[in-house]
């Protein structure tokens, strides 16, 4: 496997984490206190789209960079 195309992954990977970083400013309307836990600094629940959505956009990312990276 080569290193390639990598910037697909690296790109994925940071769209999918200001996916997440959106989900936390809009369900909590600052993020001022925000964790990587997925809640609010008041102890209500983000909603679980913004972490499949971020999940999706960054794993497609890293499937692009091994689809193009693959061996015939």
């Amino acid at each position: 496997m080569s290193f390639n195309n990598l910037s697909y992954a690296v790109i994925g990977v940071l769209l999918g984490l200001f996916v997440l970083a959106l989900g936390q400013l809009v369900d909590c309307q600052n993020l001022a206190g925000a964790t990587m836990a997925l809640q609010c600094p008041n102890g209500t629940p983000i909603s679980k789209l913004w972490l499949a959505t971020s999940m999706l956009i960054a794993g497609s990312g890293v499937f692009t960079w091994l689809y193009r990276n693959r061996k015939y």
